[in-house]
C-alpha cells in the first residue's frame, strides 16, 4: 500500500512531495537499505516513478505484480524491457488477454481481441 501511496501522490502533484518520499522510504527502511530521500532527493516525476517501479519490482518479486506494472505502463515499455532481459518472443500484444476459446463458442457475438487474431 505504501508504494501504491508514492506512486499516487508523484502523478497527482506532477512531483513527488515529502510524503511520497516518506511512504516509499518506509518500505526501504523496513528493508534496511537507504532511504530514497537521503541517495536522490530532488527527483523529478518520472524519475521518481521508475524508482517506484523499482522498489515494487524488489518488494513484490514473488507476488506476481510485475507483468501488470510492465503492461500498464504500454507496449513499447513493456516489449523494451523483456527483450533487454532477454525475453526475445515479447510482443506488443502481450499486454492483453485473448479472449478465452470457450467464450467465444458460448457468445457468437463475441468477437476475438485484435492483437490475438490468427494466433
Amino acid at each position: 500500500m505504501l508504494l501504491i501511496y508514492a506512486e499516487a501522490l508523484n502523478e497527482q502533484n506532477g512531483a513527488p512531495n515529502d510524503q511520497a518520499y516518506w511512504a516509499i522510504d518506509k518500505v526501504r527502511s523496513r528493508a534496511k537499505i537507504a532511504t530514497l530521500q537521503s541517495i536522490a532527493p530532488s527527483l523529478n516525476q518520472a524519475q521518481f516513478r521508475d524508482s517506484v517501479f523499482q522498489e515494487r519490482r524488489k518488494e513484490l518479486v514473488f507476488e506476481y505484480q510485475r507483468w501488470f506494472d510492465l503492461s500498464r505502463r504500454g507496449a513499447d515499455y513493456y516489449v523494451s524491457t523483456l527483450k533487454a532481459a532477454g525475453k526475445t518472443q515479447a510482443a506488443p500484444r502481450h499486454i492483453h488477454f485473448p479472449t478465452p476459446q470457450r467464450e467465444l463458442d458460448l457468445n457468437p457475438k463475441l468477437k476475438q481481441h485484435p492483437d490475438w487474431m490468427n494466433y
